[in-house]
């Protein structure tokens, strides 16, 4: 029997799942805890859990994850120089675009090509080398981004090449990671690579020496966003584009696990929650590009709504306030289950009624596997040498380092670069405290709880009964939003007095009140899945008044569906013809690799019908497909003639190849 192994790594889980390569049946599965100081180490678990299944029947490892989605929304990564050439830095300015590139500095450099391709401005080579001297030790990465890159991408490579001479950094380019023109899309999606590409490499190493440990000798593949699967090798290179993988995969096996070809998927994780929409077996695809938070991509990814919102969200109280994520965090009762000097400590904060109103006194801080090299100050440095003997709470730890006072502790950069990691308050810790769940420490959890209840000046019970409602309430809007958001995006968003109020009268259980009963249903049937689903989807189900399933296999819906993955490779040609006061000159073709120019509209079409389903199936076959199918696609933009009763003016026509296939499993050569 031929197996496809599917492994998820997330926040909290680590998931292995074999299914039947014939049949598609699952085999065996199996679930251990995700260990962020090792993956390796949760990956071998999981596979060596999978007890029914021998080494030498696996022929395709497929893998999807949630890491570089909860990075991107945890602000978590390296420091990035953008490298923008020919952007212009005023216009930049003045539409308040800046800030959208997330990058750490911002270098602009002379050189433009015009939207036909041709150069208007030669590259500034010189300015070039100077700025990347400027920034070579204060960033940890580069990223290069030419504005008419998919015009044509001369500079780009060039700019790359003198990059990489000049620094042992990493360089990404924009027009390898993303083919939108919107300049600052693909600008913000070089960065957002740069920063994701140390983050996903721990992954991808750590899967390499979990397969070899367990003696597999078989291909791997990473799930994309868009529910295709691509080359470990690829990957590497563009872990962008596994932005909103572990979606992308929990709707495909929503699909494969309840057999609906139309459903709204919600799949709580640790982090995150991620809303998609099932079409036709399918998750929907958007083509404007993944949004994760703040990060607006030219990743074509599924149509996923994904909030800050899990199992292991960061829980802030006090007097005035009661907020839920997005950052995430070790819960309390299960580092105190693990750990018993966690659970003593917090006893202790919880006698002595410590409190502060501007600092979660129940919080803990630990070091995040073993030192690497990175830039710190010196009281970072202190802070990481005070963690290596173990967890301290906030106030031990700000003593441990001289510091007069808990808030005084700077820990955003050591976080965001991975180094130190938060233990707090979440909402399974809420579930232990209510009784719902004993999963770990349900003392420590009702320790913690109460400490956080007396931050807010409430008894325990009320703080447990809004925090419960709270976190109910959020999940239900995001379900809501992402239901409106396939009618309009904006609205989606919006969140003026009108909007505010129709939600929050739809998702209270009082939403009728004469003359007016606002009540919006979710008409598709909600897929539940995730570790906490059970807990919480159906109570936010009959929030939106809509049916709920919870599947067999939800837990490792995502596993099961990075198993069931095809690839999928898109190729993308642009036919513009070239316009001149005596009529057309010539035709330019903008393809994946390379542009051209052809003096007929024949000869230009006869290139694209040949080149365009080679480079598909050859791209197909690369990512591991056997016999992929071709499929094609084209769309012309005329622009309308003064005389109605002329043609019009052919503008630009798009090609689009699509090779698809199943992955190889009949061969179990690795990458």
């Amino acid at each position: 029997m031929s197996l496809i192994l599917g492994i998820d790594t997330g926040g909290t889980h680590t998931d292995a799942v074999a299914l039947d390569a014939a049949t598609g049946a699952v085999v065996d599965w199996h679930k251990s805890p995700t260990t962020h100081a090792d993956l390796s180490l949760g990956i071998t678990a999981a596979i060596d859990g999978l007890r029914l299944v021998a080494p030498n029947q696996i022929s395709v490892v497929a893998l999807s994850t949630t890491l570089a989605t909860n990075a991107a929304l945890e602000g978590l990564g390296g420091r990035v120089c953008a490298l923008l050439l020919g952007y212009d830095e005023a216009m930049l300015r003045r539409y308040g675009l800046l800030h959208r590139i997330h990058a750490a500095a911002l270098e602009f450099i002379p050189g433009r090509h015009d939207v036909f391709g041709e150069e208007r401005a030669a590259l500034d080579e010189d300015a070039l080398r100077r700025a990347v001297e400027r920034q070579r030790n204060r960033v940890d990465a580069f990223a290069v981004s030419s504005y008419l890159s998919v015009r044509n991408p001369d500079h780009e490579i060039r700019a790359t090449e003198i990059v990489a001479e000049l620094t042992d950094s990493p360089v990404v380019t924009g027009g390898d990671v993303g083919r939108s023109l919107n300049s600052v899309r693909r600008a913000t999606t070089a960065v957002l690579n740069a920063r994701l590409i140390p983050h996903v490499e721990q992954l991808l190493a750590a899967i390499e020496r979990s397969i070899a440990k367990g003696g597999i000798a078989a291909s791997v593949t990473v799930v994309r966003g868009d529910g295709a699967v691509m080359p470990l090798k690829v990957a590497r290179a563009r872990p962008v584009e596994t932005l909103l993988s572990g979606p992308a995969a929990s709707a495909l096996g929503a699909h494969r696990l309840t057999g609906r070809d139309a459903a709204l998927v919600v799949d709580m994780g640790g982090t995150t929650t991620d809303v998609a929409l099932l079409r036709d077996g399918q998750p929907t695809v958007s083509d404007r590009g993944a949004a994760i938070g703040d990060w607006r991509t030219a990743v074509r990814a599924a149509d996923v709504r994904s909030f800050g919102i899990g199992g292991d969200s960061r829980i802030l109280a006090d007097p005035l306030d009661l907020s839920v994520g997005p950052q995430r965090v070790q819960p309390l009762s299960a580092a105190a289950a693990s750990d018993r000097a966690v659970a003593e400590a917090l006893a202790t904060i919880d006698r002595d009624n410590r409190t502060h109103r501007l600092v979660p006194v129940w919080e803990f801080l630990t070091v995040n596997g073993a030192a690497h090299d990175s830039v710190r100050s010196t009281t970072e440095q202190e802070i990481c040498d005070a963690l290596r003997q173990g967890p301290l709470d906030v106030t031990a730890l700000a003593q441990r380092v001289r510091l007069a006072d808990a808030r005084l502790l700077n820990l955003r950069s050591l976080i965001a670069r991975g180094l130190v990691r938060r233990i707090g308050l979440t909402p399974t810790d809420i579930l232990h405290a209510r009784g719902e769940f004993e999963g770990f420490d349900v003392d420590s959890a009702v320790r913690a709880c109460r400490v956080a209840a007396r931050e807010s000046r409430l008894d325990l019970d009320t703080f447990l009964s809004r925090t419960h409602e709270l976190v109910v309430r959020l999940l239900a809007e995001g379900v809501l939003r992402r239901a409106v958001a396939e009618f309009d995006s904006r609205a989606a968003d919006a969140d003026d007095r009108l909007s505010r109020f129709l939600i929050d009268r739809s998702l209270s259980s009082n939403h009728r009140r004469d003359p007016l009963d606002v009540r919006l249903d979710i008409t598709d049937p909600i897929v539940a899945l995730g570790a906490p689903a059970d807990a919480w989807l159906p109570k936010v189900a009959e929030r939106v008044h809509a049916e709920c399933q919870v599947p067999e296999l939800s837990a490792v819906a995502s596993s099961v569906g990075a198993a069931a993955s095809q690839v999928i490779e898109q190729v993308e040609f642009l036919l513009r013809p070239l316009y001149a006061r005596s009529g057309v000159t010539g035709y330019v073709v903008h393809g994946p690799t390379e542009r051209r120019r052809f003096a007929s509209i024949a000869a230009a079409r006869n290139y694209i019908q040949h080149a365009g389903p080679d480079l598909a199936r050859s791209r197909a076959r690369a990512a591991g497909a056997t016999r992929p199918e071709i499929t094609h696609a084209e769309h012309s933009w005329d622009a309308p003639s003064e005389d109605p009763a002329e043609a019009g003016y052919l503008m630009e026509t798009r090609f689009t190849f699509t090779g698809i296939g199943r992955p190889d499993t009949e061969s179990c050569s690795p990458l």
